[in-house]
């Protein structure tokens, strides 16, 4: 009765827990208004009615773009507009200030009204629009000093920064000068992406002109990376599988299932090392026991492993190669933390961009059982394997902070070590301690 009671609590809060949406906030001061969504914070002064700085919130906070008279500024005839009255600020929510689609700040300049609009989803895009009843200019936003990172291109002006990674890409129709400003006759609308250089984002914000950007963008100096074919061809291989899985936690599960099967040679060279390297330990010990002086005991050693045929340092090798393959995957299932975050929702968990104990306690649990009998299988006695097991339980607390998204990849990953190596050891016949043995019982009769 009482485990009935701790379980519908649990399937209570679990909701709560695990389906908890953060609210977009809009924050007035008497100086700015700053608009703060899941990975976007937004600085706009009251008094000028610009963009002053510009946040990214994925990996910490992080100053993106801040003003130097580049931010939307009106300008006519070069001279600055001022705001008449107080900006009205539009959909926000009247619990904690949060509202759940968009909000809109508008700016009246007198003749010219300006309206800075921002979605809640997963792209760094936001609108401007602009009503004049007379010739205006508007001042176009760099995230880089260097104007040699600047592009003009047709209906496009790029602004990329090659330290921090970031880019501008404004959409507009006509009128962009030399001097980064936009003329202004009428009503016109901007579309602007401000964020990191994320191609499946900017696919998303600009679909239908993806492809002439891109190639236009990678001339940039220092926008792309040595590794990026490779990088790359992965992230739009995870973008398939999810528009064939429709769900980015089974698109994860698959994508960890077809790496590991083309890694298999790799894993099954390395546990077939260790095993031959673990059938050789009664004789190994014997030399070590037998050869005192370390000159003599290496030459048997050697001549040991050379007689059966082993390396011992080829399972190291193999682990060595499986690595950076490993970083770079994670890499891959890192890059889509903003999808997770707003079409994220697999089985019991609404947010894959989440993290903490509350959300991953449940692939905590699989990834320390999993662990614990992988290591039982690969041990020969209980002190190894008393230390595997302690680092099996300390490891995966180190990356409970971690989005959900990864934490499926890692608590994937460890199934399927669990698998592969229960697999080889049966094939091979090598048989690993049981739970008794590990803690010192006696054998059952």
């Amino acid at each position: 009765m009482v485990l009935r009671k701790v379980v519908a609590i649990l399937l209570a809060i679990l909701p709560v827990l695990l389906f908890a949406v953060e609210p977009i906030k809009v924050v007035r001061s008497e100086k700015e208004i700053v608009v703060l969504t899941r990975f976007e914070e937004y600085h706009f002064d009251l008094e000028k009615g610009i963009l002053k700085d510009f946040y990214t919130l994925v990996d910490g906070r992080k100053h993106v773009f801040t003003y130097g008279n580049d931010g939307f500024d009106v300008l006519d005839e070069g001279t600055p507009l001022t705001v008449i009255e107080e900006p009205i600020v539009t959909g926000v929510g009247k619990v904690s200030e949060g509202f759940s689609d968009e909000v809109s700040i508008v700016y009246n300049y007198g003749y010219v009204k300006k309206i800075f609009t921002i979605k809640n989803d997963e792209n760094y895009t936001f609108f401007v629009d602009i009503e004049s009843s007379k010739p205006v200019e508007v001042t176009v936003p760099r995230v880089s000093v260097d104007t040699s990172t600047d592009r003009y291109l047709e209906n496009y002006f790029a602004s990329f920064n090659p330290g921090t990674r970031t880019l501008v890409l404004l959409k507009h129709d006509e009128g962009l000068l030399f001097e980064g400003t936009l003329k202004i006759n009428g009503q016109k609308r901007f579309i602007v992406f401000m964020g990191p250089n994320k191609r499946t984002l900017i696919k998303k914000a600009f679909p239908e002109d993806y492809d002439v950007l891109i190639k236009a963008l990678v001339k940039i100096p220092g926008f792309n990376k040595w590794y990026d074919p490779v990088f790359y061809g992965l992230v739009w291989f995870f973008w398939w599988l999810k528009d064939l899985t429709k769900n980015f936690g089974w698109a994860i599960v698959l994508f960890t299932l077809i790496v590991r099967l083309i890694l298999y040679p790799l894993y099954h060279a390395q546990t077939k090392s260790l095993i031959n390297m673990r059938k050789l330990q009664p004789q190994i010990e014997a030399i070590k026991k037998k050869y005192k002086d370390p000159t003599k005991q290496q030459e048997a050693l050697l001549k040991l492993y050379r007689e059966a045929g082993v390396n011992p340092a080829s399972g190291c090798l193999m682990l060595l190669i499986q690595l950076p393959i490993f970083m770079l995957l994670w890499s891959v299932i890192r890059y889509y933390v903003e999808e997770f975050a707003y079409s994220g929702n697999f089985l019991i968990w609404k947010d894959l961009s989440a993290g903490g104990f509350s959300n991953n306690w449940l692939f905590l649990i699989i990834t320390i059982v999993a662990s614990y009998y992988t290591t039982l299988l690969t041990s020969q006695d209980a002190r190894t394997a008393w230390q595997g097991i302690i680092m099996s339980v300390i490891f995966p607390f180190l990356f409970v902070g971690l989005p959900s998204g990864l934490f499926l990849y890692y608590a994937t990953n460890t199934l399927i070590q669990l698998a592969v190596t229960y697999y080889t050891y049966k094939r091979y016949k090598i048989k690993g301690l049981t739970t008794r043995e590990l803690l010192g019982l006696p054998k059952k009769a």
